[in-house]
């Protein structure tokens, strides 16, 4: 009898499987909501511009409608912590997102003007959407530019730190040394 009770609460513990597609249309009839999660490693155009693959992404999405019950719009987060390297001191740094979705699902750009405030469109034709690219793409979409550690953790600080005291001292330093050089030429 213990083993059927053990049994039984595995399955409870253990996560459905993700859908690989999505109709977000379909979705949003039923008022759905998808959560999970995958492995870094997993998302191949994502880790083409990180240091590391490891680590996890987790996301929940909600599908409904807007308040005119025009648009179908998906809302929620999607949130990892990526390795990546600093920009400044080239070092790796774990970079933390939590990216806000806010998403209207329209299949011509004249749709796209009628989302409400805020809200970005999804373009979408009608085949489903496969929700690895999904989340991958808005993952990709959320990194910064240029990632780097805050100015306290960074081993860079200090010396930009005193290059740029250097330069407030003598905003025109550079420009004597260069034009001395050019003399001695």
């Amino acid at each position: 009898m213990t083993g059927i009770i053990v049994m039984d609460t595995l399955c409870r513990l253990m996560l459905p499987e993700l859908p690989h597609t999505i109709d977000p249309k379909s979705l949003a009839r039923k008022g759905a909501t998808i959560e999970g999660n995958y492995a870094v490693r997993d998302l191949h155009r994502l880790c083409e511009v990180l240091h590391d693959h490891t680590g996890r992404v987790t996301f929940r999405l909600e599908f409904g409608r807007d308040k005119d019950r025009k648009h179908c719009i998906i809302t929620g987060t999607i949130e990892a912590t990526l390795k990546t390297v600093c920009q400044r001191c080239l070092g790796m740094m774990d970079l933390r997102i939590s990216s806000p979705v806010y998403l209207g699902v329209v299949s011509s750009l004249e749709e796209a003007a009628d989302l409400p405030d805020g809200c970005e469109p999804l373009l979408q034709d009608a085949n489903p959407i496969s929700l690895p690219a999904f989340i991958e793409d808005e993952l990709i979409l959320a990194l910064p530019i240029s990632a780097m550690h805050d100015d306290d953790k960074c081993a860079a600080t200090s010396i930009l730190h005193d290059i740029n005291a250097a330069a407030r001292n003598n905003p025109f330093a550079v420009l004597k040394e260069m034009k001395q050089k050019t003399r001695n030429v």
